[in-house]
Parts: C-alpha cells; structure tokens; sequence
C-alpha cells in the first residue's frame, strides 16, 4: 500500500503508540483471528485510528498496520529495519546463540547479517557456516534458506530456531523439525532467546 503523506510527528507518534501496546503482547505467538481483533481495536483507539482517520479509511488504517509497522515488528525486536528504533523491547543478540550452538571460537562476520530471513555467516577463523534463524512458525522459510545455500557451498548451514519466555513449542512439532533437517542434511538447533526491555525516554 502506498504511504500517504502525513506530518513525520503523527506518523511517529502512531508508530511508538503502536509498538508499545505490541510490546505488551506475545504478538509473534497470537493466532491470525486474534490479529484480526487488535486491528479493529487499534482502528478504534484514539491514539493510533483517532490520528490516522484524517488520511486512511478504517480499512486503509488496517492495511496500513498490518502491511507497515506490524509486517516489520519481527525485524524490528532484532534491531533491524526502518522501525526498530520504535521497538519497546529487544531480543538478546544472535551472537549469544551463535557461542552456544557452534562454541566459543565461533563469531559472526562483520556486516554479515542479513534478513528475510534473518541470516548470517559464522566464523572460527577457519571455515565459515552460513546460520538462519526465526521462531518456530517460520521454520519453512529457513527451511528453504538454508537448503538454497547449502546447494551452492560446502559448508553444512545451520538452521536456529528459538523460542522466548512466552512462546510453547509442541514436541511432536519439535520432532517434524528434526526430523526434516536431519532428512535434507542439515544441522539445526533450538534456543532460548530474552526479550529484553528498552529504556524509554
């Protein structure tokens, strides 16, 4: 949807009221009817539909939320894209994983971390390994990642899938996983991530 042109102090203030009702929701974890009621909520508040009702109908609003602020509000939590500055809380860095799974020599390459989804070369010094990672919805999408790598280099990828305090992952969910990597020769690995609150000033 084309951004309409609206003074940079609404549009920020929608977006920081926006990101901090969010910040308060397991977002990543609520199911699309769910979504689908917040959108309406959100139409309705004073703060966020109030302020846009000059320049969106309330189903532009919703568009506008979904395909905007909340389309990037993943990227957002790992520090990444136009909105993360909006974010209320921070996931704790890919680095931390990366020690975890691979070990203490491993490091992430300088300016090596891409997303869609969120990627990056790892390193010992002496051989590197591509490493995707999301949350277990999204495994397909690193799924296909990694397989689209592992078809152009030697090196084994390596498939992270984490979970946060407020996320439940199924076991027999867990075990498909496994099982799918395991099937295409992939490595892959679940971990704990915090999400960590931001100052706000």
């Amino acid at each position: 949807m084309p951004e309409i042109a609206m003074p940079k102090e609404l549009r920020e203030s929608v977006i920081r009221e926006l990101y901090r009702q969010v910040g308060s929701l397991d977002w990543e974890g609520i199911s699309s009817r769910e979504r689908t009621a917040y959108y309406t909520r959100w139409v309705e508040d004073e703060a966020i539909g109030g302020v846009l009702a000059d320049y969106y109908t309330a189903e532009g609003m919703r568009v506008w939320i979904k395909d905007g602020p909340l389309k990037e509000y993943a990227r957002a939590l790992e520090n990444v894209g136009p909105y993360a500055m909006y974010a209320t809380k921070r996931l704790s860095p890919p680095n931390e994983f990366i020690v975890e799974v691979l070990g203490d020599t491993w490091r992430i390459r300088p300016d090596s971390i891409r997303e869609k989804p969120m990627h990056c070369i790892a390193t010992d010094g002496q051989q590197d390994r591509y490493v995707c990672w999301g949350r277990p919805r999204t495994f397909r999408d690193l799924l296909w990642a990694a397989v689209n790598y592992a078809v152009t280099t030697p090196s084994k990828p390596l498939i992270v899938v984490y979970i946060t305090d407020d996320t439940v992952i199924e076991e027999r969910q867990k075990l498909q996983h496994v099982r799918i990597a395991k099937h295409c020769s992939l490595d892959l690995a679940y971990v704990h991530r915090r999400l960590e609150p931001l100052p706000q000033g």
